[in-house]
């Protein structure tokens, strides 16, 4: 062998030793990630890319090490970098790289990445789907249904393209459409796992957490271990007041996934709802610090400050959030409580009409809002929408029954029809 490489020249021996290198590490990190050491299969993977920087290949398995460490930043950066390396093969990337944006709940990063894949004809059907699921989680529902369309258009049947048509239409509110949907899709094919999501969120938003926890119970496997069904089982195990069930719940996912801050943020809520406000506020500086602009540690860090009776300090961490993100919803829910107090009630209207217009009002937020509307003697016709919605619930609540009779008082008469006489001639 000695005999072998002292025939060759310098150039030639040093390229075969960088190549012997090379596969070494490559072979090191897979062993390495098969016996389930990905940090230290990141590293050999690291090492590598350096032998070989033109090479995407140590990049994407490096990327994955730290997907599988929890160190979904790096994996990231890995994947920006290989994507810069090699645009051919950028729109696979690009795919790894969404779904790296969407696990750190960071969903308006992971639909620009999936809208550049559009602009440049790349989308495929799980892309399209996946974009109008997280267009409509960001209360972009015109755009998910123009999404959906091409699906649509070419198949109306698909099952998968239904439940995301549910979702759409559970979000703008045609509620009774949406329910009938889902409850179809669940008849044909029970183990459909977006729609028992979906069907568990409208149950939980009506009031019915039972039935959403049986819904999530079906769910099992990986899929049960996704950021977004493991963040809905915990706000349902919160609303049944089962908090140390939502802690081990959060707690084991923030651990699958350590740079997902709306996780973090939500273990941060069931701290609280525990009373530890101590330690709900050292995990909302822990999201902080994995998302500075995390919209949910914002509310909840608000939560804390009301809990402690500070409500101008809340008010203004409840307008971080809201500045993040002008539809979340629970920030609206508690701001409008707190301008009401501080008697502020053309923000307070304001609020509520904005927490109807994405869909997230509770009943009793529809009736407040009426009840403005009532004594504001504004916007009657809106203010009876709301009403019938709690008559329907409670047909002989004098509150709400007051409430509508108000309300038609401040109705515009109509305009008489029909021939009209004046100064004894008719016109």
């Amino acid at each position: 062998m000695l005999l072998s490489l002292a025939c060759k020249d310098p150039e030639t021996v040093s390229v075969q030793s960088r190549e012997q290198k090379l596969q070494a590490k490559m072979d090191e990190g897979r062993e390495l990630m098969a016996g389930g050491q990905p940090d230290l299969a990141a590293r050999a993977f690291g090492e590598a890319a350096s032998l070989n920087p033109e090479s995407t290949e140590p990049l994407l398995q490096l990327a994955e090490a730290h997907r599988r460490a929890g160190n979904s930043g790096a994996s990231i950066l890995a994947l920006k970098q290989a994507m810069a390396l090699n645009p051919a093969e950028a729109p696979d990337i690009k795919r790894k790289l969404a779904e790296r944006y969407e696990q750190n709940g960071l969903l308006r990063q992971s639909i620009g990445v999936l809208l550049e894949l559009r602009e440049a004809d790349q989308l495929g059907d799980l892309d399209i789907l996946k974009l109008a699921h997280l267009q409509t989680l960001e209360g972009q529902h015109q755009a998910a249904f123009q999404t959906l369309e091409r699906i649509q258009r070419e198949r109306p049947d698909d099952v998968d393209a239904k439940v995301v048509e549910a979702e759409i239409l559970l979000a703008k509110g045609e509620e009774v459409l949406a329910a009938r949907l889902m409850d179809r899709l669940l008849e044909e094919q029970p183990g459909l796992t977006a729609a028992r999501v979906l069907r568990a969120r409208y149950f939980l938003k009506e009031g019915y957490a039972e039935y959403a926890e049986q819904d999530l119970a079906i769910i099992q496997g990986e899929e049960g271990t996704k950021p977004e069904v493991v963040s809905l089982r915990a706000r349902v195990l919160n609303t049944l007041e089962r908090y140390k069930d939502s802690e081990t719940l959060l707690a084991d996912a923030v651990t699958r996934y350590p740079q997902n801050a709306d996780l973090i943020a939500r273990l941060a809520e069931t701290k609280l709802l525990q009373g530890d406000k101590a330690e709900a506020l050292a995990k909302v500086e822990q999201a902080l610090k994995v998302q500075p602009e995390c919209v949910r540690a914002f509310f909840v860090r608000g939560r804390v400050q009301e809990a402690q009776g500070d409500n101008k300090r809340a008010k203004e961490d409840y307008g971080f959030a809201l500045n993040e993100n002008p539809r979340f919803a629970p920030a609206l829910s508690r701001m409008w409580r707190l301008q009401q107090q501080a008697g502020e009630s053309d923000q307070v209207m304001d609020t509520l009409e904005r927490l109807v217009g994405v869909g997230e009002a509770t009943l009793e937020e529809k009736v407040a809002l009426a009840d403005l509307y009532a004594q504001t003697r504004t916007k009657p016709e809106q203010g009876l929408k709301l009403i019938a919605e709690a008559l329907k619930q409670d047909a002989g609540n004098f509150q709400y029954l007051d409430i509508q009779r108000d309300l038609k008082k401040v109705l515009p008469r109509k305009k008489v029809s029909g021939p009209v006489i004046m100064r004894g001639k008719r016109r």
